[in-house]
């Protein structure tokens, strides 16, 4: 029979393939389509209402990742001669994700205008089959790389796993375990790693991740060898993890000498836990044995109102507190982690191998929330809590010294804000959680000498609730250190306090004080900083202009210790320390940098107090915000100034502050960014929402942020960026 090879005919043959024939027609920047055939509508589950609206917004329908790859091949196309051979995801009418693989070329050019026919295939299962292959390559290769003694596969399918051995001639000997998980016959693994064991496998099917454990296996002699396994789960093409690969390495001689170091009497009497020098010791070695690109977390935790309870219920209920809380560590944390009792009421652990710092987080939280006790004395009632203080490696450290340090001093800020609270150690940081502050700092407590101004400083602005009574003690407790004669804090109106504030040592108070004393004031607003725009060791020995010499005369000043207090380069006060009479300000040059430490940290808790008024009408969004495990900014589009940062910021950017300039403080420039993306943010829409991917440099990783609004206004709105690490996935 002939076949009818008509035009008309030939059209309909054309239709019925199940496959795109497209042409297109594009000019300047806009692509519509002219000609498609019914395959490609059926191909993707579309009528042809619904799939030429998908066509004249195509990309809105492409994977955002395969967009770069998309509008490659149209410039590519667009060339004398040119040809398009691309592959990219995009999602049909039934919401299926499917690979399109689209081959073509240039029809015609007429001007600015281009006729480009294309033929669009579903390539979905081959991606598929070429996915499943791959993955089955990065398993061999992990096997292939195994130089233990026993090689771990375990099919999630199948729920098979094989344990291959190599005996002593080289042999494989393989044993095959079905229905591994189902059944979960653990009667070779010693009964006390058991839960341990089964709780990291269930942990690798629940996400494609690395982990380390450490059990004991049963030998023909029925004694025990110590391994470590090395494991690997891996994505299948459902979804979900499919495979879990790895070796297992024979660590008996390492695990005995440990044990060596337990008969040396490292166990603490009475709570069975590592006593002070195991504890280091222990931490010491798996600091050593661990490598840079695993995270860990060192935890101090202290007993808060202890030694109250200790002296009124007596030794004996003290000391079952003390094996209480110890053996609620011991429940919490698995098999490789180092728990230990340093001190009367204080202990640490070493968390070993963290997927991310958020994992310590949620860990010294649950610790906080069950270290509690409500005691009763004669009626009395007395509660014994806990502080931690949480310090990571190897980003605050990478020994056993400079974490303890770090995790020290963030009890200490937890203790100075009502104690019963964790900190995740920051520098910069002034967020506590869990915390109860409380208003007035004790000065009549005597000055520590033995400890540092910077955390005595910090104690006195966080336990202070009362900004103007935090910065006079503060103040205070330098004049005394430094042995200055007055100190006070005055500026403009746009500072967050209402008065000047100010401490004299009584023997030099001289002129009226706060609002009443103009010529202070009026010295630091208008003269000083004209002559003195950055901080100043001021003599009056050294003075030109005859104001300053007058008021300087007029005062009784000696010596002047000057800050100057600013916002994007605008005055907004000053920071003043004097010296009267004879005595001439003399400070060391470690002291000076001391001093400067101390203003920057005054600076940074004034500003940001002011900067923080606007957020009290959002308190519940910044509180999730201050949990969400991505990096979360709010934003002054039109000054482009940081009004916030959330708790993964102060952790993972030590260099941003609240009152920083966006792009200077993330992405390192000096003027604002040109595809800004606050600058697709519609004053007219409060709904408004834009996403862009670009290099965060204060994190130094590719993030995808998006942006919205948080108070929508024509001037001054406040914006929300909330940005998500990509590298990974971004440099694959």
């Amino acid at each position: 029979m002939a076949i009818d090879l008509s035009i008309e005919n030939f059209g309909s043959m054309i239709d019925n393939i199940i496959a795109g024939i497209c042409f297109f027609e594009y000019e300047d920047g806009e692509m519509r389509p002219i000609f498609v055939n019914e395959g490609f509508f059926r191909m993707l589950g579309y009528s042809r209402v619904q799939g030429m609206k998908f066509l004249d917004k195509v990309e809105l329908s492409i994977i955002p990742d395969d967009l770069p790859t998309y509008r490659q091949a149209i410039r590519d196309v667009l060339k004398d001669d040119g040809v398009v051979d691309t592959e990219f995801r995009t999602v049909t009418g039934s919401g299926n994700l499917r690979w399109l693989h689209a081959r073509g070329n240039l029809y015609a050019r007429e001007g600015r205008k281009y006729t480009i026919v294309t033929v669009i295939e579903d390539v979905t299962e081959r991606k598929n089959v070429e996915e499943e292959l791959q993955r089955q390559a990065e398993r061999l290769h992990i096997l292939s790389e195994a130089e233990g003694e026993k090689i771990i596969d375990y099919n999630a399918k199948t729920d098979v796993m094989i344990i291959r051995t190599n005996d002593e001639y080289g042999m494989a000997q393989d044993e095959i375990h079905s229905r591994y998980m189902q059944r979960f016959n653990a009667g070779m693994i010693y009964k006390e790693d058991v839960a341990y064991y089964k709780a990291v496998l269930e942990s690798l099917l629940k996400s494609p991740k690395h982990d380390t454990i450490e059990f004991r296996i049963k030998r023909f002699d029925e004694d025990y060898t110590w391994y470590q396994a090395n494991l690997t789960s891996l994505l299948g093409a459902e979804g979900y993890v499919t495979r879990i690969v790895g070796r297992m390495i024979n660590i008996n001689d390492r695990k005995l000498k440990e044990m060596e170091l337990l008969l040396r009497a490292e166990k603490d009497a009475l709570t069975g836990i590592y006593n002070q020098g195991a504890t280091e010791q222990l931490i010491h070695n798996a600091i050593q044995d661990g490598n840079e690109n695993s995270l860990s977390a060192l935890m101090i935790i202290d007993l808060d109102n202890f030694k109250e309870a200790n002296d009124l219920l007596g030794h004996a209920n003290g000391d079952e507190l003390l094996e209480k809380t110890a053996d609620i560590l011991k429940e919490m944390f698995k098999g490789g982690d180092v728990i230990g009792r340093i001190g009367g009421d204080e202990f640490l652990v070493y968390m070993r191998n963290m997927e991310t710092i958020s994992d310590a987080d949620e860990m010294a939280g649950n610790i906080v929330k069950s270290v509690r006790y409500d005691l009763d004395f004669e009626g009395q009632p007395i509660r014994v809590t806990c502080s931690v203080g949480v310090a990571v490696y190897p980003y605050h450290g990478k020994t056993y010294e400079e974490l303890f340090e770090k995790a020290d001093r963030a009890v200490y800020t937890v203790k100075a804000n009502g104690k019963d609270g964790y900190r995740v150690y920051h520098a910069a940081s002034t967020t506590v959680y869990h915390a109860n502050r409380k208003v007035g700092y004790d000065m009549t407590k005597t000055i520590d000498y033995d400890r540092h101004i910077e955390d005595q400083v910090m104690q006195i602005l966080f336990e202070d609730k009362v900004l103007e009574s935090a910065l006079r003690s503060s103040l205070e407790l330098m004049t005394a250190k430094y042995q200055f004669h007055r100190g006070y804090i005055c500026g403009n109106d746009s500072l967050p306090i209402s008065r000047t504030i100010q401490f004299t040592v009584k023997k030099y108070a001289t002129g009226k004080e706060a609002e009443e004393h103009y010529e202070l004031k009026r010295m630091v607003n208008e003269i000083l900083y004209s002559f003195f725009p950055g901080a100043a060791m001021i003599h009056d020995y050294d003075l030109t202009a005859e104001e300053m010499r007058e008021y300087f005369r007029a005062e009784g000043i000696k010596s002047m210790l000057y800050y100057p207090l600013t916002s994007q380069g605008e005055f907004q006060g000053a920071i003043v320390f004097e010296n009267h009479e004879d005595v001439q300000m003399e400070l060391s040059k470690s002291a000076m940098e001391e001093v400067r430490s101390l203003f920057r940290l005054m600076e940074a808790h004034i500003l940001q107090i002011g900067l923080m008024d606007r957020l009290q009408n959002f308190v519940a969004q910044v509180a999730v915000f201050d949990n969400l495990d991505s990096f979360v900014y709010v934003v002054n589009p039109d000054n482009h100034e940081i009004s916030f940062i959330n708790k993964k910021v102060l952790v993972d950017s030590p260099d941003v502050k609240i009152g920083d300039i966006c792009y200077k403080a993330l992405q390192n420039r000096d003027t604002p960014c040109e595809n800004c993306i606050l600058r697709n943010l519609d004053k007219s829409d409060p709904h408004c929402r834009c996403t862009e991917e670009m290099f965060n440099y204060s994190l130094r990783s590719w993030t995808r942020s998006s942006a919205s609004w948080l108070e929508c206004r024509e001037e001054n709105g406040l914006a929300l960026i909330n940005s998500f690490d990509i590298s990974e996935y971004f440099m694959g």
